[in-house]
């Protein structure tokens, strides 16, 4: 699983930022295509204070929702990271699922993944993405 996060987002430079939204379930495959359809016009448009944020965004696992921004060429404004919250906000609703699990974590095993409260996932000692990161380069160095 590691070579998936180390190449993620490779236009993007490590010091990049990130927000994590974690959804409750896995996306069956034609939800999933409908939310990559969405994001694709979403970053298309996406931008601070009227200029285009370098940014890229993906579902990774069928579950987790994450967007990066290039800060050292544009900062994401609050309107911006607003937006984006509002985009995962409105593909919930029409995809009936919430991306704003925060009391569980995205375990992964080998090629399996799941749910498992944050908690218990410290306890168990289980490998799981953290969602309190905000760098790309921490996402990058992930062992799981």
């Amino acid at each position: 699983m590691q070579q998936i996060f180390k190449s993620l987002f490779p236009e993007l430079p490590d010091s990049s930022r990130i927000w994590l939204h974690l959804a409750n379930r896995k996306l069956v495959a034609s939800e999933e295509q409908f939310l990559k359809e969405e994001l694709t016009v979403f970053l298309d448009s996406w931008s601070a204070h009227g200029k285009r944020l370098q940014c890229n965004a993906t579902l990774l696992f069928s579950q987790y929702l994450i967007f990066s921004v290039d800060e050292n060429i544009e900062s994401a404004s609050g309107c911006s990271i607003d937006s984006s919250v509002h985009f995962a906000k409105r593909m919930g609703s029409e995809l009936g699922i919430d991306f704003f699990t925060r009391l569980e974590v995205l375990v992964v095993e080998g090629n399996e993944t799941r749910l498992l409260s944050y908690f218990d996932a410290l306890a168990q000692k289980v490998p799981f993405i953290n969602p309190q990161i905000t760098q790309l380069s921490e996402l990058r160095s992930m062992q799981c």
